[in-house]
């Protein structure tokens, strides 16, 4: 099978992307509780080329160079391993193969991530049937998707975040992205009073997907545009240390929470007024199941900014470190 290979950290994140190359290499097997999906789409997301530069290797290592790339992945169930019984061959499935679910030591036996291939190797624990949805619809739903829900709503790894209610106050810092697309939707979608941060050519776009109030981030400081205001959470996907230490008590409610999916900077810590958190998504398939059907009834929908064909995996990956994507950016096998 074709798979995009990386061969090892490299602190220059540009030169690893370019580094990159696509080799033929076995189709995988199936082990006990995994199935073989032959991939149909996938998904980038900032995780799959920050990972390149081994910051994370503390935490997340990638343990068996060369490796494939990648977590998120749609296709069709190929091959089944050993006690599965949840899916069969023909089954037309997502999921979201996990930084910290794949990136671990001992390292598993199909390896860290794998998206970027024409064959991967799945846990059956955490992929979601979509039926007859349409693949491009849905690749881009599970760590985006995971990491706005569970961060507004159910919390992960025992980290209690969110849990947004209907009234609620909900501010999301870069809601043009990603996963600030998926975020504006879940919160307004919940009841909430909802504002974002954009750029002035998506202020329709972000307010098409359920933004009330928006804030021009290149000419007005949120912080004192929402100041004295009570907001009960604000959902962050941009990392900035001042908005967290100067902005965030202005705004929030004494005690209100400040979830971020970008701040991991040590210094970011919790004060009287600001409840901090920061987490990494869990790759847990009740919740994707719950967006799934969300996206067949209507109630949700991932923006698809572009789709690159395999062979521009290269250049889908420097898109994203762009950073200026209007939703999501796709791979299509």
């Amino acid at each position: 099978m074709k798979a995009w290979r990386q061969a090892k950290y490299n602190e220059d994140v540009p030169a690893a992307i370019d580094s990159m190359t696509l080799e033929d290499i076995p189709v995988p097997e199936p082990h006990e509780g995994t199935v073989l999906i032959k991939t149909a789409y996938s998904s980038v997301n900032p995780i799959d080329w920050k990972v390149f530069s081994g910051g994370y290797d503390g935490f997340f290592p990638i343990k068996n160079f060369p490796y494939t790339p990648g977590f998120d992945v749609a296709g069709v169930v190929e091959k089944v391993g050993p006690g599965v019984t949840d899916l069969a061959v023909g089954d037309r499935i997502i999921c979201d193969l996990g930084l910290a679910e794949s990136c671990v030591d001992p390292p598993l036996k199909q390896g860290p991530g794998g998206a970027y291939a024409e064959y991967c190797i799945a846990p059956v624990d955490i992929c979601a049937k979509v039926g007859d949805a349409d693949f491009e619809s849905v690749v881009g739903l599970p760590l985006a998707g995971l990491t706005a829900y569970q961060g507004l709503f159910t919390g992960c790894h025992n980290q209690d975040l969110g849990k947004c209610k209907e009234g609620d106050k909900v501010l999301v810092l870069g809601g043009a992205g990603g996963v600030g697309t998926i975020a504006l939707q879940l919160a307004a979608g919940a009841g909430c009073h909802v504002a974002t941060t954009a750029s002035p050519a998506k202020f329709d776009f972000v307010k098409g997907l359920g933004a009330k109030e928006i804030i021009n981030y290149r000419e007005q400081d949120w912080g004192e545009v929402l100041a004295g205001q009570e907001y009960d959470l604000i959902y962050d996907c941009i990392g900035l240390m001042d908005d967290l230490n100067v902005r965030a008590p202005k705004v929030l409610k004494k005690g209100g929470k400040f979830i971020s999916v970008a701040n991991f900077d040590p210094a970011a810590k919790a004060t009287d007024h600001v409840n901090f958190a920061v987490f990494i998504l869990l790759s847990k398939k009740p919740d994707l199941d719950k967006m799934v059907a969300m996206i067949k009834d209507g109630k949700l929908k991932v923006v698809i900014d572009k789709v690159y064909p395999f062979a521009e995996t290269q250049a889908a990956l420097k898109q994203s470190m762009g950073g200026r994507s209007s939703g999501k950016v796709l791979i299509k096998l």
